[in-house]
């Protein structure tokens, strides 16, 4: 269990690291004829965004998730190897809709961070599924995500992309049950 916390702290970390190389200061924007940033307006596109998304994924809908990201981006899904561009996104959604389809999805951008440029943000959000799992059974799970977008002519892409359940690990949940319970005030 350390290990998987471990290993989630060292990828948020690296996650945010990245973002901020990513960042340029406000002073190098450069001349008086660049635009200002509308934040507001990158907010709603993100949020746009997300509805589509979690749509998309009740649908079935592979290819408008597919198109949601960057040609090049990276997911980096628990418990899973990294997934890196448009076919290889696309494959790891076909095989996990058709694995445990979500019948809901709903996906909340809490903070979004737009650079100073203007051409990248950051969403940190959280997201709730339900569907129906391979064994037949109904499944449930919530969680947080961090997602990095670019404007890629006008339009706002997904470049990388990192989520994890609030939920331990399949095959932990009785290791979290005992730990929880020696951490409960006692009456």
């Amino acid at each position: 269990m350390r290990s998987v916390l471990k290993r989630t702290l060292v990828l948020v970390w690296a996650a945010s690291i990245a973002l901020a190389c990513q960042t340029e200061e406000a002073t190098e924007q450069g001349s008086e004829t660049t635009p200002a940033v509308d934040e507001a307006a990158v907010r709603e596109a993100i949020a746009a965004n997300d509805k589509a998304w979690g749509d998309a994924a009740v649908a079935g809908d592979v290819e408008a998730i597919v198109q949601q990201y960057a040609t090049d981006a990276v997911l980096m899904p628990p418990g899973a190897p990294r997934v890196e561009g448009t076919e290889g996104i696309r494959e790891a959604f076909t095989s996990w809709f058709q694995e445990a389809p979500p019948s809901s999805t709903t996906i909340t951008s809490d903070v979004i961070t737009v650079t100073a440029a203007g051409d990248y943000a950051h969403a940190v959000g959280s997201w709730t599924m339900s569907g129906t799992g391979p064994d037949g059974s109904e499944y449930s799970d919530q969680g947080k995500f961090l997602a990095i977008w670019k404007s890629t002519d006008g339009d706002w892409k997904i470049v990388n992309d990192i989520w994890n359940s609030d939920n331990p690990p399949a095959g932990m949940e009785s290791e979290a049950a005992a730990e929880e319970a020696e951490t409960a005030p006692s009456e």
